[in-house]
Formats: structure tokens, sequence, C-alpha cells
């Protein structure tokens, strides 16, 4: 559906030849007229909410729309239909697809600590659309690479991202270092006439920083290669760079302070993220080790320990630690008078098939069957071990390919199936595993360190870790008297 909606787009969009940039005023050459724009970016927007789901928080979506408004009007398209949208999803991202609309995601606001830092990240989400940066892309493949990225960057292996059929990587390469660069002091302005505080842009691009540190040291002690911000989005400024920039922007506004002070609302802000969910969101289901529970769907199923579990919107993803094995788990509507077979077999229409056989599952019924071709493993020449499940009204589709094989068959073959069969109902006792976990707003007594609130962070590993950078403060954990941080229950 995604892949036949950007091909929609690619012939969709007209040739508008030069048009005025409304920010710089000069003359470029764009792919598409501002009302092309508007209209391609209203469908994309269609299709990112079917997607992603917005954040189901009406308080937080008419928070972040008031300050997306706010800046906004000191842009340089103040008569825009600006839409500021917050995605139920725990990526630390933000992006346009150009004609106003604007995407925050979730697990951005939770590694954010002021009003204003937000207000910097609109304000240059803001600046790529007024600059006309969707505008000039030359490569259109716009949807499929947005949600290609959480694939790239959670495993750093472009063979996963093509087993979830999200190929293109367009966006990964991001607008390039000039323009973000160009959105960088465009957006640090806009903000800033809008009342916030300037340092807030260089305290973001902190944040990344700090991120980038963090991956660095655990990196060096996993015996592995970083998986870094500048790295998978390589044409982007380093977040060094960019600090210093953002600094030297803020120092220019220094001699015009607005009547009551620069805007900052650092405890208003926090206080709003109290309660947020921190990880995965109850729609979304919650992975606890290797186990994933989904309250919504009543079922539950279990990984090999080891095994990293990586809960995207619309699949799960599952991989051995060296990326030889890979599963993915999606769901679709159980078709009318069609049994597992039936269904498995269209699906794969096409295919060279083999070695089909009925299955269970805990009393549910399914089949299973290997593709000789389509390991996105080996450029797609090994085979692949394809499964289906019936649930009530779902089919659970499970697909696993390895990077070797033994006899036409994935080296991790029986094991493959043998996941699918863990699929089963959920008992009673398990629904309260499919709630997420939350912030929590407290203030600090007294000096002391966040460090002992870290042993309910739902991580296996770094815990204290994780609670320094969601709170800004890593590496050093030092809190003031009576100030506000965030911690997670």
């Amino acid at each position: 559906m995604i892949q036949k909606f950007v091909l929609m787009l690619l012939t969709a969009v007209a040739v508008a030849g030069c048009a005025t940039n409304p920010a710089t005023g000069k003359q470029n050459v764009v792919l598409s007229s501002m009302k092309s724009e508007r209209e391609s970016a209203r469908r994309a927007y269609e299709e990112i909410i079917k997607f992603y789901g917005a954040y189901e928080d009406q308080a937080v979506q008419d928070y972040i729309n008031e300050i997306g408004q706010r800046v906004a009007r000191q842009s340089d398209l103040p008569d825009e239909e600006w839409k500021f949208v917050v995605l139920d999803d725990e990526s630390v991202n933000a992006f346009t697809t150009g004609g106003g609309y604007v995407y925050l995601h979730r697990g951005l606001l939770t590694h954010l600590n002021s009003e204003a830092e937000i207000a910097s990240v609109i304000g240059h989400e803001i600046a790529h659309v007024t600059l006309r940066h969707p505008a000039r892309r030359q490569s259109r493949g716009m949807l499929a690479s947005i949600l290609s990225v959480g694939a790239a960057i959670a495993t750093g292996s472009q063979a996963v991202a093509q087993m979830a059929n999200i190929g293109a990587a367009a966006w990964v390469q991001g607008y390039g270092r000039e323009s973000e660069a160009e959105a960088d002091r465009y957006g640090l302005k806009y903000a800033a006439k809008a009342g916030y505080q300037p340092e807030a842009m260089a305290r973001t691009f902190e944040m990344f920083k700090a991120q980038e540190r963090f991956e660095r040291d655990r990196a060096r002690e996993e015996g592995r290669e970083p998986q870094i911000y500048h790295g998978v989005f390589s044409s982007h400024p380093a977040p060094d760079s960019r600090a210093f920039e953002a600094a030297k922007g803020a120092a220019a506004f220094q001699g015009g302070t607005p009547e009551g002070g620069w805007v900052e609302n650092h405890d208003r802000y926090l206080r709003m993220l109290d309660g947020m969910p921190y990880g995965s969101s109850r729609a979304q289901g919650i992975v606890r080790e290797n186990r994933f529970y989904h309250a919504g769907m009543g079922i539950t199923l279990a990984f090999p320990r080891g095994w990293t579990v990586e809960n995207m919107r619309d699949r799960l993803l599952a991989y051995t630690v060296n990326k030889d094995s890979v599963m993915q788990l999606t769901s679709e509507v159980r078709p009318e008078n069609k049994a597992p077979r039936e269904f498995l077999l269209e699906k794969l229409k096409g295919a060279s098939l083999a070695g089909g056989e009925a299955i269970s599952s805990n009393g549910m019924d399914g089949y299973t069957l290997l593709a000789r071709t389509g390991s996105p493993l080996d450029n797609g020449q090994g085979p692949v071990r394809w499964t289906v499940i019936y649930r009530d009204k779902s089919a659970f589709v499970f697909g696993g390919a390895s990077k070797s094989a033994n006899q036409g068959r994935p080296e991790a073959d029986g094991l493959f199936v043998s996941v699918a069969q863990t699929l089963r109902s959920l008992k009673p006792s398990e629904f309260p595993l499919a709630e997420p976990y939350r912030l929590k707003i407290r203030a600090a007594d007294g000096p002391q360190s966040i460090d002992q609130y870290a042993s309910d962070v739902p991580v296996e590993k770094y815990k204290k870790e994780e609670l320094q950078l969601i709170n800004g403060v890593y590496p050093d954990s030092n809190l003031k008297p009576g100030q506000l941080f965030k911690t997670v229950e």
C-alpha cells in the first residue's frame, strides 16, 4: 500500500519550473508548485497517520500545536495552513513532507526538556518548508524512505529494512549539509522571533551529541561499530558542528531580549510529559526481554533469548546478534472462506515454493512452507520460511531467513517454525505486562543523583545511562534542589 501510494505521488507531481523561495526570495528549480505540494502533503498525511498512528492524548497534541503555530506565525509563510502532529512512535525524530505538515515522534518529546527545545525543532522543520527543501528534493521516494528509517537505524542493516519491504533510502540521507544548516539558521530565527530562548537549539543538538557519545561508548564495550546520528544521516552536519553554529546564532540575539525575557518553560513542558509512554505504546504492543505482549489483540509470543526484538509500527523485527538470521511478524485481516494454506499460496503467488504442511499453535490452525528465493540476507538468492497462524479474525504472518542455507532450507529453519508456534492467547495475569512503561515527573528533594531511579528503566543494560539521556544530564546525573526530572515506572 505504501509503495503504491509513493508511486502515485511520483506520477502525480507536476514539474513547475522556477519558483520564488518565500524565505530567501531567490528563484529555485522545484519539482512542484506550492498547490501541488500541499495536496501531496495532505495525501501523505493520511498514509503517515495510518502507518504510525497519532499519539492519543489530545492535550499533548494541542500543546504542541500551540507551540508550532506560535513559531509559524513568525516564519516567512505565516498565512500557510500549518499542521503539527505528534506520532505515536518511540523514535527520536521529526520531519516534514512540505505543504505545512510537520511531524514529531513521541520519542523525541521524551528526550527533550523544555518548550523552547521543542520550539527549536519545530522551527527547523518549518524552515525546511519555507525554504522549499521538500519541493527541491530530486528523489521522490519520500514515504517509503520515512518508513525505512526505523529499520535502518535500529539494526544498522539495510537487509533487515529490505525484509520489512520498506526499502528506499533517500530520506535516510536527509536534505544535505547545506540545506540542514540553512534550516538551522532560519529555524533559530523563527523560534527566537516567537520569544523562545535561542540557546535551546544548542541544547537540542547537545542531546544528539550525548546520544552519540553514549552509542560510541556502548559500541566499544560491545565490540561493534557505533550506530550514530550523523553516521546514519551522513549528509547532516555532525552534532558538534550544529551545536556550534546554533550557539553563534543564539549570541546574535542577546541584544534583543524580549520584554519579560526569553521563554524556556522547562517545568511546564515536563509536567505535560507526565504519564507519557516510554518506549512502545499499548497500541503497538510491548516487548519485555524476548517476549511480545499485545493487549488489544490478546496475544503473546516468544523469540529466542539473545535476539534483538524491534517493535515497529506495523511489524516485529527480530534478529541475531550477528544479524545472520532475521524474522518478521505482520498481521492481516483473516480472509473469509480461505484456509491458511490457500491464504499463504495466494500471498506468495509467483514464487517457487516447496515443503508445505499444515501446523497448529495452541489450538490455532496454520500453514508453513518454503520460498526457494527471496532472502534479504543474500540479495534474494536464499530461501525464506513463511508461516501463517489464524487467530479469530487475524492472520499472523511470519517470515524468516538466514545468511546460510542447508539443503535448501534457512540455517535457522526449525527455529523459525518453533517461534511461530509460541503464539498464544494472553492469560488474565499477563494483561498488565501488555501495559507500557510511563514517564513519571518528580522533584529533587535536594542535591541528588537520578541514578537511584534507574532500576525501572525498561532496558536490560545501561539503565542509568538511559535515564541520564532523557534528562539531558549524561554522563553527569547531578540535580539541583527542587528541579523537576523524569523517571520511568
